[in-house]
């Protein structure tokens, strides 16, 4: 067996390390040790939460637990924060990993970055909880999940997600990966809508390792054996 490595493994919007319950046992099947943090005041609601608050708790993650050589790994919007923790503070990772999400640049916002149409329809969708403005999840039929059983176990997890973390220009000061190698983990069976151009700009962005998977978005759920293969196999 490979030397033994650790994951800390960051969820998409509407989710929680919940979503990573799948792949994590698999990565700790093979002698690896995995951290799953979720973001403190996401599922709670809060006016404070966004891409910043994020960041700081997956730093806490790294510091709290003394983690170093890390395998630093995020699911769609957990791949921005993912992104944002190695732009500030490199130093206890060894390898990014971004499935299926975006290379963040500075200054723009998620809303900023997606296509127009979808932004803007999402931006009709939000309501508030809690005096926080939010977004709905999708339903079930829009996981991209093809098991219906799995797609309504992941459905009755969701929390809405606040709207603050698409609206807000992300703030990165140095280079994608922050001299740090990248694998980017394109879901490609079928395309993601929303991540129309990232895949195109994964490719196109200098020392990413490019890596498709034939499963949908939501593949850390539909298909954790793909996922934890790639994961397995990072340099």
């Amino acid at each position: 067996m490979n030397k033994p490595r650790t994951f800390v493994c960051l969820s998409g919007a509407w989710m929680g390390g919940w979503t990573w319950q799948f792949v994590a046992e698999r990565l700790r099947a093979a002698g690896h040790t995995v951290h799953t943090p979720s973001f403190r005041g996401v599922a709670e609601l809060s006016p404070e939460i966004g891409n910043e608050s994020c960041a700081e708790d997956a730093l806490a993650c790294l510091r709290d637990n003394d983690l170093s050589d890390v395998v630093l790994v995020g699911h769609s919007f957990g791949s921005l924060i993912a992104q944002i923790v190695v732009d500030r503070d490199p130093s206890r990772v060894a390898h990014l990993v971004i499935i299926d999400g975006g290379i963040a640049r500075d200054g723009q916002s998620i809303f900023g970055r997606i296509p127009e149409r979808i932004a803007a329809k999402r931006q009709t969708m939000v309501f508030q909880v809690n005096g926080t403005d939010v977004l709905p999840f999708a339903p079930v039929t829009s996981l991209i999940i093809d098991d219906p059983a799995l797609a309504q176990w992941t459905h009755e997890r969701l929390t809405p997600h606040p709207v603050r973390c698409y609206t807000e220009p992300v703030r990165i000061a140095n280079a994608p990966g922050n001299g740090l190698p990248i694998t980017y983990i394109a879901c490609t069976k079928p395309r993601y809508p929303v991540s129309a151009g990232s895949h195109e700009r994964a490719q196109a962005t200098p020392g990413v390792r490019f890596r498709p998977i034939e499963a949908g978005h939501n593949c850390i759920i539909s298909a954790p054996d793909l996922v934890a293969n790639e994961l397995l196999r990072i340099p």
